[in-house]
Protein backbone atom coordinates (compact mmCIF):
# COMPACT_ATOMS: atom_id res chain seq x y z
CA UNK A 1 0.00 0.00 0.00
CA UNK A 2 1.50 3.32 -1.12
CA UNK A 3 0.19 6.69 0.00
CA UNK A 4 1.90 8.68 -2.72
CA UNK A 5 1.21 9.98 -6.20
CA UNK A 6 3.27 9.20 -9.28
CA UNK A 7 5.72 11.71 -10.70
CA UNK A 8 3.34 12.25 -13.64
CA UNK A 9 0.44 13.00 -11.30
CA UNK A 10 2.55 15.52 -9.39
CA UNK A 11 3.48 17.13 -12.73
CA UNK A 12 -0.22 17.32 -13.59
CA UNK A 13 -0.94 18.98 -10.25
CA UNK A 14 1.78 21.57 -10.88
CA UNK A 15 0.46 22.22 -14.39
CA UNK A 16 -3.04 22.84 -13.04
CA UNK A 17 -1.64 25.16 -10.39
CA UNK A 18 0.26 27.15 -13.02
CA UNK A 19 -2.83 27.37 -15.24
CA UNK A 20 -4.92 28.61 -12.34
CA UNK A 21 -2.34 31.23 -11.39
CA UNK A 22 -2.29 32.51 -14.97
CA UNK A 23 -5.94 32.28 -16.02
CA UNK A 24 -8.04 32.17 -12.83
CA UNK A 25 -6.98 35.28 -10.98
CA UNK A 26 -9.15 36.35 -8.04
CA UNK A 27 -10.55 39.35 -9.91
CA UNK A 28 -11.65 37.14 -12.82
CA UNK A 29 -13.39 34.63 -10.54
CA UNK A 30 -15.15 37.40 -8.63
CA UNK A 31 -16.41 38.85 -11.90
CA UNK A 32 -17.78 35.46 -12.97
CA UNK A 33 -19.55 35.11 -9.64
CA UNK A 34 -21.00 38.61 -9.72
CA UNK A 35 -22.19 38.43 -13.32
CA UNK A 36 -23.19 34.76 -13.49
CA UNK A 37 -21.43 34.59 -16.84
CA UNK A 38 -20.52 31.12 -18.09
CA UNK A 39 -16.86 30.95 -19.27
CA UNK A 40 -17.04 27.56 -21.01
CA UNK A 41 -15.72 28.59 -24.38
CA UNK A 42 -13.15 30.97 -22.91
CA UNK A 43 -11.53 28.33 -20.73
CA UNK A 44 -12.11 24.88 -22.23
CA UNK A 45 -9.90 25.55 -25.30
CA UNK A 46 -7.14 26.81 -22.99
CA UNK A 47 -7.41 23.70 -20.84
CA UNK A 48 -7.42 21.56 -23.98
CA UNK A 49 -4.12 23.13 -25.06
CA UNK A 50 -2.61 21.85 -21.79
CA UNK A 51 -4.06 18.36 -22.19
CA UNK A 52 -6.57 18.62 -19.32
CA UNK A 53 -9.54 17.70 -21.52
CA UNK A 54 -7.68 14.66 -22.88
CA UNK A 55 -7.17 12.98 -19.51
CA UNK A 56 -10.26 10.76 -19.59
CA UNK A 57 -10.45 10.08 -23.33
CA UNK A 58 -8.93 6.86 -24.77
CA UNK A 59 -5.92 7.24 -27.09
CA UNK A 60 -7.84 5.95 -30.12
CA UNK A 61 -9.99 9.09 -29.93
CA UNK A 62 -7.11 11.49 -29.41
CA UNK A 63 -6.91 11.38 -25.62
CA UNK A 64 -4.26 10.13 -23.24
CA UNK A 65 -6.33 7.44 -21.53
CA UNK A 66 -5.55 8.56 -18.00
CA UNK A 67 -6.76 6.79 -14.88
CA UNK A 68 -9.58 7.82 -12.58
CA UNK A 69 -6.91 8.84 -10.07
CA UNK A 70 -5.38 11.11 -12.73
CA UNK A 71 -8.75 12.80 -13.31
CA UNK A 72 -9.27 13.07 -9.56
CA UNK A 73 -5.91 14.80 -9.11
CA UNK A 74 -6.80 17.23 -11.91
CA UNK A 75 -10.23 18.10 -10.51
CA UNK A 76 -9.04 18.31 -6.91
CA UNK A 77 -6.29 20.75 -7.80
CA UNK A 78 -8.57 22.87 -9.99
CA UNK A 79 -11.16 22.88 -7.20
CA UNK A 80 -8.62 24.57 -4.95
CA UNK A 81 -8.94 27.67 -7.12
CA UNK A 82 -12.53 27.51 -8.36
CA UNK A 83 -15.36 25.08 -7.71
CA UNK A 84 -17.23 26.57 -10.66
CA UNK A 85 -14.42 26.08 -13.17
CA UNK A 86 -13.64 22.56 -11.90
CA UNK A 87 -17.32 21.67 -12.18
CA UNK A 88 -17.42 23.10 -15.70
CA UNK A 89 -14.43 20.95 -16.72
CA UNK A 90 -16.21 17.94 -15.26
CA UNK A 91 -19.15 18.63 -17.57
CA UNK A 92 -16.67 17.92 -20.39
CA UNK A 93 -14.44 15.11 -19.09
CA UNK A 94 -16.71 13.64 -16.43
CA UNK A 95 -20.21 12.27 -16.67
CA UNK A 96 -20.89 12.98 -20.36
CA UNK A 97 -17.53 11.71 -21.55
CA UNK A 98 -17.73 8.65 -19.30
CA UNK A 99 -21.28 7.86 -20.43
CA UNK A 100 -20.30 8.05 -24.10
CA UNK A 101 -17.16 5.94 -23.47
CA UNK A 102 -19.12 3.20 -21.75
CA UNK A 103 -22.47 3.20 -23.55
CA UNK A 104 -21.96 5.07 -26.82
CA UNK A 105 -21.86 3.51 -30.27
CA UNK A 106 -18.66 3.62 -32.29
CA UNK A 107 -20.13 6.48 -34.32
CA UNK A 108 -21.02 8.46 -31.18
CA UNK A 109 -17.54 7.95 -29.77
CA UNK A 110 -15.89 9.05 -33.02
CA UNK A 111 -18.09 12.13 -33.12
CA UNK A 112 -18.08 13.30 -29.50
CA UNK A 113 -14.85 12.20 -27.83
CA UNK A 114 -12.39 14.02 -30.14
CA UNK A 115 -14.41 17.17 -29.54
CA UNK A 116 -13.90 16.69 -25.79
CA UNK A 117 -10.15 16.49 -26.34
CA UNK A 118 -10.15 19.68 -28.45
CA UNK A 119 -12.12 21.60 -25.83
CA UNK A 120 -15.12 21.86 -28.14
CA UNK A 121 -17.57 19.69 -26.21
CA UNK A 122 -19.41 20.19 -22.94
CA UNK A 123 -22.31 18.02 -21.78
CA UNK A 124 -25.32 18.69 -19.57
CA UNK A 125 -27.23 15.94 -17.77
CA UNK A 126 -30.96 16.51 -18.26
CA UNK A 127 -32.28 14.12 -15.62
CA UNK A 128 -34.20 15.81 -12.79
CA UNK A 129 -37.87 16.64 -13.35
CA UNK A 130 -40.16 19.13 -11.59
CA UNK A 131 -42.18 16.31 -10.00
CA UNK A 132 -39.12 14.26 -8.98
CA UNK A 133 -35.92 15.33 -7.28
CA UNK A 134 -34.18 12.59 -5.36
CA UNK A 135 -36.54 10.01 -6.91
CA UNK A 136 -34.53 10.12 -10.11
CA UNK A 137 -36.31 7.19 -11.74
CA UNK A 138 -39.73 8.89 -11.57
CA UNK A 139 -39.29 10.12 -15.14
CA UNK A 140 -42.29 11.36 -17.11
CA UNK A 141 -40.48 12.94 -20.06
CA UNK A 142 -41.32 10.56 -22.87
CA UNK A 143 -39.61 9.51 -26.08
CA UNK A 144 -41.93 7.87 -28.61
CA UNK A 145 -40.64 5.89 -31.57
CA UNK A 146 -41.73 7.35 -34.91
CA UNK A 147 -40.17 5.70 -37.95
CA UNK A 148 -36.45 6.39 -38.00
CA UNK A 149 -36.79 8.91 -35.15
CA UNK A 150 -37.87 9.38 -31.57
CA UNK A 151 -40.01 12.34 -30.48
CA UNK A 152 -39.30 13.72 -27.01
CA UNK A 153 -41.88 15.59 -24.93
CA UNK A 154 -41.58 16.72 -21.33
CA UNK A 155 -39.80 19.01 -18.93
CA UNK A 156 -36.61 18.89 -16.88
CA UNK A 157 -35.41 21.18 -14.12
CA UNK A 158 -32.10 22.03 -12.43
CA UNK A 159 -30.08 21.19 -15.55
CA UNK A 160 -26.77 22.99 -15.02
CA UNK A 161 -25.18 24.38 -18.15
CA UNK A 162 -27.99 23.25 -20.44
CA UNK A 163 -27.95 26.31 -22.70
CA UNK A 164 -24.14 26.49 -22.71
CA UNK A 165 -23.68 22.80 -23.49
CA UNK A 166 -23.19 21.29 -26.92
CA UNK A 167 -24.80 17.96 -26.02
CA UNK A 168 -27.70 17.24 -23.68
CA UNK A 169 -27.80 13.76 -22.14
CA UNK A 170 -31.57 13.40 -21.78
CA UNK A 171 -33.18 10.71 -19.64
CA UNK A 172 -36.56 9.68 -21.02
CA UNK A 173 -39.25 7.06 -20.52
CA UNK A 174 -39.60 4.87 -23.59
CA UNK A 175 -41.82 2.15 -22.09
CA UNK A 176 -44.64 3.00 -19.68
CA UNK A 177 -45.80 -0.59 -19.22
CA UNK A 178 -42.96 -1.68 -16.94
CA UNK A 179 -41.67 -0.75 -13.48
CA UNK A 180 -40.27 2.77 -13.21
CA UNK A 181 -36.61 1.69 -13.08
CA UNK A 182 -37.16 -0.09 -16.39
CA UNK A 183 -38.27 1.47 -19.63
CA UNK A 184 -35.79 4.37 -19.32
CA UNK A 185 -33.57 5.40 -22.24
CA UNK A 186 -30.88 8.05 -22.70
CA UNK A 187 -30.46 10.23 -25.76
CA UNK A 188 -27.61 12.49 -26.84
CA UNK A 189 -29.45 15.60 -28.05
CA UNK A 190 -28.26 18.80 -29.70
CA UNK A 191 -29.45 21.66 -27.42
CA UNK A 192 -30.22 23.73 -30.53
CA UNK A 193 -32.77 21.20 -31.76
CA UNK A 194 -36.19 22.66 -32.67
CA UNK A 195 -38.64 22.33 -29.80
CA UNK A 196 -36.13 22.85 -26.95
CA UNK A 197 -36.58 25.96 -24.81
CA UNK A 198 -34.73 27.09 -21.70
CA UNK A 199 -35.75 29.11 -18.67
CA UNK A 200 -32.84 30.32 -16.59
CA UNK A 201 -33.18 30.02 -12.80
CA UNK A 202 -31.25 32.44 -10.60
CA UNK A 203 -29.15 30.67 -7.99
CA UNK A 204 -27.26 31.42 -4.78
CA UNK A 205 -23.87 29.96 -5.62
CA UNK A 206 -21.83 28.23 -8.35
CA UNK A 207 -22.67 31.20 -10.54
CA UNK A 208 -19.61 30.80 -12.74
CA UNK A 209 -20.35 27.18 -13.65
CA UNK A 210 -23.03 27.96 -16.21
CA UNK A 211 -26.68 28.74 -15.80
CA UNK A 212 -29.23 26.59 -14.00
CA UNK A 213 -32.15 25.86 -16.31
CA UNK A 214 -35.62 24.49 -16.65
CA UNK A 215 -35.68 22.76 -20.04
CA UNK A 216 -38.82 22.05 -22.07
CA UNK A 217 -38.93 19.44 -24.82
CA UNK A 218 -41.90 20.01 -27.13
CA UNK A 219 -42.02 17.52 -29.97
CA UNK A 220 -38.22 17.33 -30.21
CA UNK A 221 -37.39 14.92 -33.02
CA UNK A 222 -34.08 13.06 -32.78
CA UNK A 223 -32.70 10.28 -34.98
CA UNK A 224 -32.49 6.73 -33.66
CA UNK A 225 -28.71 7.16 -33.76
CA UNK A 226 -29.10 9.60 -30.84
CA UNK A 227 -30.00 6.70 -28.52
CA UNK A 228 -27.17 6.42 -25.98
CA UNK A 229 -26.98 2.89 -24.67
CA UNK A 230 -29.65 0.19 -24.98
CA UNK A 231 -33.30 1.03 -25.55
CA UNK A 232 -35.18 0.71 -22.22
CA UNK A 233 -31.88 -0.04 -20.50
CA UNK A 234 -30.94 3.49 -19.52
CA UNK A 235 -31.29 3.16 -15.76
CA UNK A 236 -28.03 1.23 -15.50
CA UNK A 237 -26.34 4.03 -17.44
CA UNK A 238 -27.88 6.64 -15.11
CA UNK A 239 -26.61 4.77 -12.04
CA UNK A 240 -23.12 4.33 -13.49
CA UNK A 241 -23.03 7.99 -14.51
CA UNK A 242 -24.05 9.18 -11.05
CA UNK A 243 -21.47 6.87 -9.46
CA UNK A 244 -18.68 8.59 -11.40
CA UNK A 245 -20.18 12.04 -10.78
CA UNK A 246 -19.96 11.38 -7.05
CA UNK A 247 -16.22 10.78 -7.27
CA UNK A 248 -15.59 13.80 -9.52
CA UNK A 249 -17.71 16.06 -7.36
CA UNK A 250 -15.95 14.86 -4.23
CA UNK A 251 -12.60 15.72 -5.84
CA UNK A 252 -13.22 19.40 -6.42
CA UNK A 253 -15.12 19.77 -3.16
CA UNK A 254 -12.16 18.48 -1.14
CA UNK A 255 -9.79 20.65 -3.16
CA UNK A 256 -11.85 23.72 -2.31
CA UNK A 257 -12.11 22.68 1.34
CA UNK A 258 -8.32 22.48 1.60
CA UNK A 259 -7.91 25.92 0.04
CA UNK A 260 -10.46 27.41 2.42
CA UNK A 261 -8.44 26.05 5.35
CA UNK A 262 -5.17 27.34 3.88
CA UNK A 263 -6.70 30.79 3.39
CA UNK A 264 -8.07 30.81 6.93
CA UNK A 265 -4.69 29.77 8.36
CA UNK A 266 -3.00 32.58 6.46
CA UNK A 267 -5.57 35.10 7.64
CA UNK A 268 -5.25 33.85 11.22
CA UNK A 269 -1.51 34.51 11.02
CA UNK A 270 -1.99 38.06 9.72
CA UNK A 271 -4.96 39.30 11.72
CA UNK A 272 -3.98 40.57 15.18
CA UNK A 273 -6.14 41.06 18.24
CA UNK A 274 -5.12 41.58 21.85
CA UNK A 275 -1.51 42.01 20.76
CA UNK A 276 -1.02 38.75 18.85
CA UNK A 277 -2.13 36.92 15.70
CA UNK A 278 -5.53 35.34 16.26
CA UNK A 279 -4.08 31.98 15.19
CA UNK A 280 -2.21 31.94 18.50
CA UNK A 281 -5.49 31.65 20.37
CA UNK A 282 -6.32 28.06 21.14
CA UNK A 283 -9.96 28.44 20.10
CA UNK A 284 -8.91 29.36 16.55
CA UNK A 285 -6.00 26.90 16.37
CA UNK A 286 -8.11 23.95 17.52
CA UNK A 287 -10.95 24.84 15.18
CA UNK A 288 -8.62 24.80 12.17
CA UNK A 289 -6.86 21.65 13.37
CA UNK A 290 -10.17 19.80 13.61
CA UNK A 291 -11.14 20.95 10.12
CA UNK A 292 -7.83 19.71 8.70
CA UNK A 293 -8.35 16.27 10.24
CA UNK A 294 -11.81 16.09 8.66
CA UNK A 295 -10.52 17.10 5.23
CA UNK A 296 -7.60 14.66 5.25
CA UNK A 297 -9.86 11.78 6.28
CA UNK A 298 -12.34 12.61 3.50
CA UNK A 299 -9.54 12.92 0.92
CA UNK A 300 -8.38 9.34 1.48
CA UNK A 301 -11.93 8.04 1.16
CA UNK A 302 -11.99 9.82 -2.20
CA UNK A 303 -8.76 8.30 -3.48
CA UNK A 304 -9.75 4.85 -2.26
CA UNK A 305 -12.92 5.09 -4.36
CA UNK A 306 -10.93 6.27 -7.40
CA UNK A 307 -8.48 3.38 -6.92
CA UNK A 308 -11.33 0.87 -6.79
CA UNK A 309 -12.73 2.14 -10.10
CA UNK A 310 -9.27 1.93 -11.67
CA UNK A 311 -9.05 -1.66 -10.49
CA UNK A 312 -12.13 -2.47 -12.57
CA UNK A 313 -14.58 -2.99 -9.70
CA UNK A 314 -17.89 -1.27 -8.97
CA UNK A 315 -17.79 1.02 -5.96
CA UNK A 316 -21.33 2.15 -5.23
CA UNK A 317 -20.77 2.21 -1.47
CA UNK A 318 -17.27 3.66 -1.62
CA UNK A 319 -18.25 6.39 -4.12
CA UNK A 320 -21.17 7.39 -1.90
CA UNK A 321 -18.95 7.40 1.19
CA UNK A 322 -16.39 9.58 -0.54
CA UNK A 323 -19.04 11.97 -1.82
CA UNK A 324 -20.77 12.21 1.55
CA UNK A 325 -17.52 12.80 3.42
CA UNK A 326 -16.09 15.36 0.97
CA UNK A 327 -19.23 17.40 0.40
CA UNK A 328 -20.11 17.51 4.09
CA UNK A 329 -16.50 18.41 4.88
CA UNK A 330 -16.72 21.35 2.49
CA UNK A 331 -19.97 22.48 4.08
CA UNK A 332 -18.42 22.25 7.55
CA UNK A 333 -15.16 23.93 6.54
CA UNK A 334 -16.82 26.90 4.86
CA UNK A 335 -19.23 27.40 7.74
CA UNK A 336 -16.66 27.14 10.50
CA UNK A 337 -13.93 29.09 8.70
CA UNK A 338 -16.21 32.11 8.58
CA UNK A 339 -15.75 32.32 12.36
CA UNK A 340 -12.03 32.94 11.80
CA UNK A 341 -12.78 36.00 9.67
CA UNK A 342 -15.39 37.36 12.04
CA UNK A 343 -17.30 40.27 10.54
CA UNK A 344 -15.03 40.36 7.51
CA UNK A 345 -16.32 36.95 6.48
CA UNK A 346 -19.72 38.50 5.76
CA UNK A 347 -18.27 41.06 3.36
CA UNK A 348 -17.79 40.61 -0.38
CA UNK A 349 -14.14 41.60 0.02
CA UNK A 350 -13.12 38.09 1.09
CA UNK A 351 -13.70 34.93 -0.96
CA UNK A 352 -14.93 32.90 1.99
CA UNK A 353 -18.47 34.14 1.34
CA UNK A 354 -18.35 32.75 -2.22
CA UNK A 355 -17.10 29.38 -0.99
CA UNK A 356 -19.82 29.44 1.69
CA UNK A 357 -22.50 29.96 -0.98
CA UNK A 358 -21.02 27.47 -3.46
CA UNK A 359 -20.74 24.69 -0.88
CA UNK A 360 -24.50 24.54 -0.34
CA UNK A 361 -25.07 22.93 -3.74
CA UNK A 362 -23.05 19.80 -3.17
CA UNK A 363 -24.98 18.35 -0.24
CA UNK A 364 -28.09 18.54 -2.46
CA UNK A 365 -27.14 18.13 -6.13
CA UNK A 366 -26.39 14.83 -7.90
CA UNK A 367 -27.67 12.89 -4.93
CA UNK A 368 -28.23 14.59 -1.59
CA UNK A 369 -26.38 13.60 1.57
CA UNK A 370 -29.49 11.70 2.65
CA UNK A 371 -29.49 9.71 -0.61
CA UNK A 372 -25.80 8.88 -0.13
CA UNK A 373 -26.60 7.61 3.37
CA UNK A 374 -29.42 5.49 1.94
CA UNK A 375 -27.04 3.91 -0.58
CA UNK A 376 -24.42 3.24 2.06
CA UNK A 377 -26.96 1.76 4.46
CA UNK A 378 -28.41 -0.46 1.70
CA UNK A 379 -24.94 -1.81 0.93
CA UNK A 380 -24.66 -2.72 4.61
CA UNK A 381 -27.82 -4.81 4.39
CA UNK A 382 -30.05 -2.27 6.12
Amino acid sequence: MKFRFTDEQEMLRRAVRAFAAQELKPEYLRELDASGRAPHWELLPKMAALGFTAVSVPPEYGGIGGSVIDATVLLEELGRTSLSVASMLNFAIGFGCETVKRYGTDAQKRDLLPKVVRGEMCFAFSLTEPNAGSDAAAIRTGAVSDGDSFVIDGAKIFTTGAAESRCLIVATRTDTSVAKHKGISLFAVDPKSPGITFRKIEKLGMRGAGGLYEVHYDGVRVPRSALLGPLNGGWDAVKATLERVRISQAAYCIGCAQQVIDDAVRYAGERKQFGQPIGKFQAIAHLLADLQVEVDAARWLLYRAAWIVDSGARCIKEASMANLACTEALLQVTSESMRVYGGYGLTMEFDIQRHFRDARLFVIGDGSSQIQRNLIARSMGL
